[in-house]
């Protein structure tokens, strides 16, 4: 087998399972917290969700005919390198690397590990001083780690860990709203509390918007994996439009019940640790202590889902950069008996490692999460909004090969990108260190491409 071919042996359920697997993770069990303490409003917080549901229905739409056009293995990097040259492609592949995969692992990660180990917070972890601090990205490393080797053994090993994970996690969430609604203590005169969003509140909202973005992000994972799908042209729109359509609803239903749970000005007083896990906090409001507490590990648990698609479409990256030439060619060395590209998959999972630690060293063990959150936020925002630009180009330069368009062009990459156009305008009034510094992270591979270029 050539070192440079993967097999098409993902089918329609896998690559559906890594999209909604990609997009439920750390930000509906975080970012919601973070908008119901900010704006106090529970129409505000339904409306933002709904709103980026279609901003990335919008980008999904895009995507399909991206990958339709482009079915190769790397995703929106092969966009971005076809539409606008190598240059451009190497400095999106690179920051690809680090701002949307390599940190959404750490984070992830690490909120798995907080979710997890949260009952015996108190009891345990808060009382053993330094160390308690260093166990959580400890931990986190080595699940991070584990996974790495499991993706390492194979396709059929990543797919048969990816379904797994993925269903767990939805059984999980199906549970926690259902059970909500059925038994837990909540009231629903929450939804008629707060204020209505208004022309004062509409920049808190704006700004909101940004953690709504990062929680649906992971829309266009099933199209880096392109390459190993059977049937592309018909099995990849499918996927992504599924995908993107369940996790919508999803996301609605939890939050409704985040607000059955809980008061508009319920977390206005609270310490930032139950705003940021707020399905334990909702929990323990719905169903007390007994049930939250295994309930925070089970949910933990299922963010692992999260962890392994990022690891495993983050090292297509890899692969396709490697072999254009644009990566160390170590990178492209596919496993004649895994039939896995495993140095791209060592590399995505070193690189996490290093981001988890690096945030906690610089940043502190308070601040950590908070940390590479806002590092990875305004990067996904540029790069998607990049790789979408790519459409108009590749619609004129690709020949096409299946019968596959997106529907209503050019609305859903224009509405995209004037949507998330306001988002990086607002970001750079509201949070001009964050984004400053999410901005060059992006641009950061411009120098080493030259560099490169300059050795060879």
């Amino acid at each position: 087998m050539n070192d440079s071919t993967l097999p098409r042996r993902f089918g329609f359920w896998t690559a559906t399972l890594v999209t909604v697997a990609s997009m439920v993770g750390v930000g509906i069990l975080t970012t919601s917290g973070y908008i119901i303490r900010s704006t106090e409003s529970p129409s505000t917080l339904l409306l933002l969700w709904i709103v980026g549901g279609v901003v990335s229905l919008a980008g999904a739409l895009t995507f399909a005919e991206l990958a339709t056009l482009l079915p190769l293995a790397g995703g929106d990097y092969v966009f971005v390198r076809r539409a606008y040259g190598d240059g451009v492609g190497f400095m999106y592949g690179w920051a690809t690397l680090l701002l949307g995969f390599a940190g959404p692992t750490a984070v992830i990660a690490h909120a798995m590990v907080v979710y997890s180990l949260l009952p015996l917070r108190a009891r345990w972890i808060d009382g053993g001083g330094t160390w308690g601090e260093w166990i959580t990205p400890t931990v986190a490393s080595i699940v991070i780690m584990m996974l790495t080797l499991v993706h390492c053994r194979g396709q059929r090993s990543s797919s048969l860990l990816q379904n797994a994970t993925t269903t767990l996690k939805l059984a999980l969430l199906l549970a926690f709203v259902i059970a909500g609604l059925s038994v837990g203590t909540g009231d629903w005169n929450h939804f008629s509390q707060g204020q209505p969003l208004s022309k004062q509140s509409m920049p808190v909202a704006i700004s909101s918007l940004v953690y709504v973005f990062y929680g649906y992000s992971g829309w266009n994972a099933s199209a880096y994996i392109a390459g190993e799908i059977n049937d592309t042209a018909k099995t990849l729109p499918r996927a992504i439009l599924a995908g993107c359509g369940l996790v919508t609803l999803l996301y609605l239903a939890i939050n409704v019940i985040y607000i059955f749970a809980i008061p508009s000005d319920g977390l206005r007083e609270v310490e930032m640790q139950q705003v940021e896990a707020i399905a334990e906090t909702a929990s323990r409001a719905l169903f007390g202590s007994v049930i939250s507490e295994p309930l925070s590990v089970l949910i933990g648990l299922t963010i692992l889902a999260s962890v392994s698609a990022y690891l495993l479409t983050g090292s297509r990256i890899c692969y396709a950069m490697a072999s254009d030439d644009l990566f160390p060619s170590y990178a492209k060395r596919v496993s004649p008996v895994r039939e896995t590209p495993v140095a791209a998959v060592l590399t995505m999972g070193v690189s996490a490692i290093l981001l988890l630690w690096g945030s906690q060293i610089i940043a502190g063990a308070a601040d950590a999460f908070a940390s590479l959150l806002n590092f990875t936020t305004v990067g996904l925002v540029l790069l998607t909004s990049l790789a979408v630009s790519s459409v108009f180009v590749l619609r004129r330069r690709v020949l096409r090969s299946s019968d596959y368009t997106m529907p209503w062009y050019p609305l859903p990459p224009v509405f995209f990108l004037l949507a998330t156009g306001v988002l990086m305008a607002f970001a750079f009034m509201q949070s001009p260190g964050p984004t400053l510094w999410g901005t060059l992270a992006v641009l950061s591979g411009g120098p080493v491409y030259w560099l490169l270029k300059r050795q060879r």
